[in-house]
């Protein structure tokens, strides 16, 4: 009976075509993350909230002691580690995004190898980088849980050892150390599929796997978690990173259901049209290629090598894992973090010989080699301006975000205390005096919260704090921050207003703290 595809990982590839497309991912990645010759691009989206907490890391705090923090400690480590290295300039964070980047290209790739034929095995990687990392550059921690994840499927990928499992399992566990319900749903997708394993080889050995699984990935989480739990307290950890995220993670539209499919950009010109195809290429295959490959790999059971089809059914189980640790909360950048299970699959459904779906993968292929090009050249000639920041000289794309960082950067020095933006925070070398990075308005801060941050600010002032102008007739019931804008407007007075541009128009208050008047007269 004919094969779908070989069991055989695939043709091997020359030295020279691996280098062309490492240096290929590399120029794609440098082109989107700084500006030629070497000038960083600035960043302002939730990947400022960890490296802010890194250089607090740096400085000596330790996190949920001085720092509030809901996910573990994995993200802040990394860069606390990569700034105390390198030191903490701005080029460090756009590095990262190439670092991450092209590690998580190689760990596609090396899966794709397993799973494809041919130039076949290079589109899943180009895909990744082209329609998902590019479309979702925020260096959060769900980032990291997919590249740990994607490494312990590969590690399994080629065996069951007892020690190519305890390399799964400590994947698991460094998974988990980042976003913890991607490493316990990564866990849980590889116990699984070790038990279907045994049960379709009609084996015993699963009394040994499964404690080979369980006990690195136990060791790892207790021993770094264990570090916080001495310094911060149980109560404290199990709080921030359990209790928290269970109880209030999902408080605004951002972190819930009601997110998905609310990302789509406004079309208005041709322009538009084509950039709704990142957009429409997530959401079409994550995680409907799941449920679409489950149905073919059952169909062709008979047809598929035995290698082959574990590896797709342990693909299609890490996968669906990562997507449902997501799936409280499925806005566009969520999904994009935990596609690349998916982009594997849907090249492999579209690697079949079948006229029509060598015409989608063709046509993908051709958007996606526009796309790489299309990109770096966007971003490269656009609108831009520089300024010499104190770690480091930095480049702007939004006039708007240039005009508030040029204005604060005039009225503050390195050192002095700023609250409720960690981006200016980070880039000029501000500090933020209280334990929380930012005050929301809705359930996401709590009163104990704000009445932390409310004692720090008392205690040390800042000259500068944010505001987002609070414009709600009614009172909201998920508000807790009023406490806090009425000690600003107590204590501040309104210095400037900066309109702002990001998926939604918005301000930004700069508040200057009111001169006391003279006790003396």
């Amino acid at each position: 009976m004919a094969k779908l595809n070989p069991p055989q990982a695939a043709e091997r590839f020359s030295r020279s075509t691996l280098v062309l497309s490492f240096a290929g991912a590399l120029s794609f990645l440098y082109l989107r993350t700084f500006l030629l010759p070497a000038t960083p691009f600035v960043d302002t989206s939730d990947q400022i909230l960890f490296f802010s907490r890194a250089v607090r890391l740096v400085h000596g705090q330790v996190l949920y002691r001085d720092v509030f923090e809901i996910v573990p400690p994995g993200t802040e480590l990394i860069y606390a580690a990569a700034f105390r290295l390198f030191g903490i300039h701005a080029w460090v964070i756009q590095a990262w995004a190439i670092v991450l980047g092209l590690a998580l290209a190689c760990v596609i790739t090396r899966i794709a190898s397993r799973i494809l034929q041919g130039p076949l095995i290079l589109l899943p990687a180009l895909l990744f980088l082209v329609f998902d990392f590019s479309y979702a550059l925020e260096l959060t921690h769900h980032w990291y849980s997919t590249l740990a994840a994607l490494a312990a499927a590969s590690v399994l990928m080629g065996g069951t050892s007892i020690r190519r499992i305890c390399a799964a399992g400590s994947l698991c566990a460094i998974a988990t150390l980042f976003t913890q319900t991607q490493g316990a749903m990564t866990f849980i997708a590889l116990a699984i599929y070790l038990i279907w394993l045994r049960q379709s080889k009609k084996e015993s050995s699963i009394r040994t796997q499964l404690p080979a699984l369980v006990l690195p990935f136990t060791v790892i989480l207790s021993g770094v978690l264990g570090y916080y739990i001495h310094k911060a307290g149980f109560s404290t950890v199990f709080s921030d990173i359990i209790l928290f995220p269970l109880r209030f993670l999902s408080s605004g539209e951002v972190n819930s259901p009601e997110a998905y499919l609310h990302q789509f950009p406004s079309v208005h010109s041709t322009v538009d049209i084509l950039r709704l195809v990142p957009f429409v290429f997530i959401y079409a295959i994550n995680p409907y290629i799941y449920f679409i490959g489950f149905y073919h790999l059952r169909r062709s059971r008979n047809d598929l090598p035995s290698a082959l089809r574990q590896r797709l059914i342990l693909l299609h189980l890490v996968g669906l894992g990562l997507f449902l640790a997501v799936v409280n909360g499925p806005r566009f950048f969520r999904l994009s973090t935990v596609a690349p299970p998916a982009i594997l699959i849907c090249t492999w459904l579209l690697s079949q010989q079948n006229p029509v779906l060598r015409f989608v993968r063709n046509l993908l292929c051709a958007l996606a080699v526009i796309f790489a090009v299309l990109l770096p050249l966007h971003r490269q000639t656009q609108w831009h301006a520089t300024l010499n920041l104190p770690i480091g000289r930095t480049a702007f794309t939004d006039a708007l975000v240039y005009d508030e960082f040029r204005w604060v950067s005039e009225r503050t020095r390195p050192g002095d205390l700023f609250f409720n933006n960690s981006a200016l925070c980070l880039y000029l070398s501000l500090t933020n005096p209280t334990p929380s990075e930012f005050v929301s308005y809705n359930n996401f801060t709590r009163p104990e919260q704000v009445s932390a941050v409310i004692q720090s600010l008392q205690r040390n002032p800042p000259h500068f704090i944010v505001l987002f102008p609070y414009n709600t007739t009614p009172s909201d019931a998920r508000d807790n921050a009023a406490p806090f804008r009425q000690y600003v407007h107590d204590n501040y007075r309104l210095a400037q207003i900066f309109p702002l541009h990001g998926e939604t128009q918005y301000e930004e208050q700069i508040w200057e703290r009111a001169a006391k008047p003279d006790s003396a007269n």
